[in-house]
């Protein structure tokens, strides 16, 4: 039984609250991948193979993970993650454990400037009120 005092927002909100953010994950990841593919792979990577990469490694990945429990299903997990990077950039498996490399460290680099300008953002700028 549903509790009284907490509002519900029903399913059908849920599931486009669910779309809307699966979206802008993918372009996130997309989009750190689509850089890490550019900076680490010879050849030009397209942001559609990076699209490709992030939306058939976060189902593949998540399944294997919640069905083979533990460091195995990790490991498997990144296995199919270099594969996936590996076939979708056609590059060897060196360049694909060098483009996650690189996406780590854009997405370090990404949120710490993205932190700096909030945190400037926020408090930064004189106060009107």
């Amino acid at each position: 039984m549903a509790n009284p005092f907490i509002p519900s927002i029903g399913i059908g909100s849920t599931i486009v609250g669910f779309i809307v953010l699966f979206i802008i994950y993918l372009l996130i990841v997309g989009f750190v991948l689509w850089l890490a593919g550019e900076i680490v792979v010879g050849r030009k990577v397209t942001f559609g193979e990076a699209l490709a990469v992030a939306g058939t490694g976060t189902f593949l990945v998540g399944a294997v993970i919640s069905f083979v429990q533990g460091l195995f299903g990790l490991l498997i997990g990144l296995l199919i993650f270099l594969f996936l990077v590996k076939h979708y950039f056609k590059t060897g498996w060196f360049g694909a454990i060098g483009v996650a490399v690189m996406a780590i460290a854009v997405i370090v680099v990404l949120t710490f400037v993205l932190g700096a300008v909030l945190i400037g953002a926020l408090f930064g700028f004189p106060k009107i009120f």
